[in-house]
């Protein structure tokens, strides 16, 4: 049968129906998979916790048979091909050799998790069916390519409407100032749901995803997807819904307060700015990407003044300091330690303890005051002291290193609460934090601390030291300690300062402080302790599922977090691995290139510039967080290196 204008689509009408099916089930699996949490709530069991790779199985088995159907393996016909299957193979071989059950498995699992995508991609934009193996001319040629164009289309719009509801989701979450969709996972890790910026009270967005940053990750991939839509969009409501969707995706991602998916999407769009000038865009691309920019600054503004007041700001006469600035505070003069004197109430139980500096490596000897939470409720020690001006207390927390194996508990909750034997009626609480070293590797270490006192200056007061279970009420194995417990007299400027610096500045600007910001610091000692991971294993890496997801599954008691793709590469696979794995970049940064260089068709231009900044995007938070584990960016990289292949081969043409 010759192709007609008629029925240019496909020789076989059955075939074309088979891979509508295929397009079908992927475009339904990529709208649903940010709302899988959701799904798994509402369908209890098995089918609602692994629906998505039931449907991707099914899928698989379609495309199979639609390869047995033409007698051979259709893959891209990129150049990408080849070193997808070569890493498809090397994880195959892995498997095998390290022979680690389910801690292997469970590597395999999360290192190809939605590899199968990409090939899945051009069979559900009809690319085998339409192009034939001889290439046509003329009219015929470009009708094929824009039937090819209308599906790649609808495929990227499907992406972004389910981008566009999750960020909604997020924009109401923070104003609401309440999570809309609880993570269990965050709640097992820190006991409770909500998520704030580091120190404050300012709400980090998550919707209906694991954490913020997975929804700052699968959101910057939507961005540039969104923002070349208005120019490939016919209708005029649909280049509206194109340019509202940009707006409310670039919003979100502000809200997440993700540093690192910030520098990552400025990057892309400075670049997708120079790619649009080398193509001779006209100024409405330009315009419309500076205007992305203008947005997200606006959004940030308005983020910063709304939460500007004391109530937000994070300081609440509570600082957390490094270890470096714990011991070099500014302070004028020190009283005798707590723990040298007899509680008007509890028992003082004194131990010596060994905590590694994450940092340096060094042991960090501690006396602390023992004190494990009762099984029927919290324990409690009281100090009655009379505080001079300028009084601070600072203290360090911890749980014993013996119990931060998972099995052994679930954390423990700190509190401090203060009342003025005067005015008994005014007690609070001035410090309330949970730990779990046994779920967070950044929490096996001394947290240090230091809490403002000159509000209670002058006064005798009592000072209660309280132990409490984890949020699931599970006190064994709680071996909770308080270090240091001084009473100390500080600089009053070195409170004010930190008083009055707004939480939100604060954020954006330790982007570059990597001396003295907590969370980079966390980061810093994760590639450390990966680094030093990889060392017992140089050249064949310490095999499939030691870190992340996998590990915190299948091994937690040794799992490490990369904090980085390429570490997690490089850890887990040693050499071999990581140079297939830069190979397998090179390759799409080689047929972004060839595409982009040879593709003449404005569309497919517009296209490419889309995908490839979104992968570019990928690329550089890779550097500094392991975001190839989360499901959705999973799913969408796959998906945007698919389509990127389908595009290469129609700018081939």
């Amino acid at each position: 049968m010759e192709l007609s204008r008629t029925d240019p689509q496909t020789k076989n009408n059955s075939i074309f129906q088979l891979e509508t099916i295929i397009a079908i089930g992927l475009a339904s699996f990529l709208f649903l998979l940010p709302f899988h949490l959701v799904i798994k709530g509402m369908i209890p069991g098995p089918i609602g916790t692994y629906w998505k790779e039931l449907l991707l199985g099914i899928l698989i088995i379609l495309w199979l048979l639609r390869c047995l159907i033409s007698r051979k393996f259709l893959f891209s016909g990129s150049p990408i091909d080849w070193a997808v299957l070569i890493y498809l193979a090397f994880m195959v071989l892995r498997l095998i050799l390290d022979r680690s059950g389910w801690v292997a498995a469970w590597g395999f699992y999360i290192s190809i998790m939605y590899l199968p995508v990409f090939w899945l991609v051009p069979t559900a934009l009809h690319l085998h069916s339409i192009i034939p193996a001889q290439k046509l001319e003329g009219e015929e040629n470009v009708y094929q390519e824009s039937i090819i164009e209308q599906w790649i289309i609808w495929l990227l719009v499907i992406m972004v409407a389910a981008g566009t509801i999750i960020a909604i989701g997020g924009i109401l979450e923070f104003f609401l100032d309440i999570p809309l969709w609880p993570s269990s996972e965050i709640l097992q890790r820190q006991g409770f749901a909500d998520v704030f910026i580091y120190n404050t009270q300012i709400r980090r967005v998550y919707f209906t995803l694991d954490s913020p940053t997975a929804l700052a990750n699968t959101l910057a991939m939507l961005l540039p997807l969104a923002l070349v839509l208005p120019f490939v969009l016919k209708q005029t409501w649909s280049r509206i819904f194109a340019v509202l969707a940009s707006i409310l995706i670039a919003a979100c991602i502000v809200l997440t307060f993700s540093r690192g998916i910030w520098v990552a999407v400025l990057c892309g769009l400075i670049v997708m700015v120079v790619l649009g000038v080398f193509r001779k865009w006209n100024w409405k691309p330009v315009i419309i990407i500076l205007g992305t920019v203008v947005i997200i600054s606006i959004i940030w503004v308005i983020a910063v003044f709304s939460k500007q007041d004391d109530e937000f700001a994070g300081y609440r006469g509570v600082l957390e300091l490094s270890s470096s600035e714990y011991l070099g505070l500014p302070l004028k003069n020190t009283s005798s330690s707590l723990l040298q004197v007899e509680p008007e109430f509890g028992t003082l139980i004194k131990q010596s303890w060994s905590i590694s500096d994450p940092l340096t490596g060094q042991d960090d000897i501690r006396e602390v005051l023992y004190q494990h939470p009762l099984e029927n409720g919290k324990a409690e020690i009281i100090y009655r002291v009379d505080l001079p001006e300028s009084s601070a207390l600072r203290f360090s927390i911890a749980l014993s290193p013996e119990v931060w194996t998972p099995d052994m508990g679930d954390g423990a909750s700190f509190q401090i609460y203060i009342l003025d034997t005067q005015s008994p009626e005014n007690g609070e609480f001035i410090f309330v934090r949970y730990i779990n070293p046994k779920m967070n590797p950044s929490d096996q270490r001394w947290r240090n601390y230091l809490i403002d006192l000159s509000p209670w200056a002058g006064k005798p007061v009592e000072i209660q030291l309280i132990t409490e279970a984890g949020p699931n009420a599970d006190w064994s194995f709680d071996w909770a300690g308080w270090s240091d417990l001084q009473i100390v007299t500080v600089d009053p400027e070195y409170l004010v300062s930190a008083s009055n610096e707004n939480a939100i500045l604060r954020h954006t600007s330790s982007i570059l402080d990597w001396a003295r910001d907590e969370t980079n610091r966390d980061r810093i000692v994760a590639w450390n302790l990966s680094l030093e991971s990889w060392r017992n294993a140089i050249f064949w890496g310490n095999g499939l599922g030691t870190t992340g997801v996998a590990a915190l599954r299948a091994q937690p008691e040794t799992a490490i977090v990369t904090e980085s793709q390429v570490l997690k590469g490089l850890v887990e696979l040693g050499i071999p691995g990581f140079l297939l794995l830069a190979f397998l970049w090179f390759q799409i940064a080689m047929t972004s290139f060839l595409a982009y260089q040879r593709a003449s068709n404005p569309k497919i231009q517009i296209l490419l510039i889309g995908v490839i900044i979104s992968l570019l995007i990928v690329f550089i938070e890779g550097l500094v967080y392991q975001n190839l584990e989360v499901k959705q960016v999973n799913a969408y990289f796959w998906t945007n290196v698919g389509v990127l292949a389908v595009l290469y081969r129609l700018a081939d043409r």
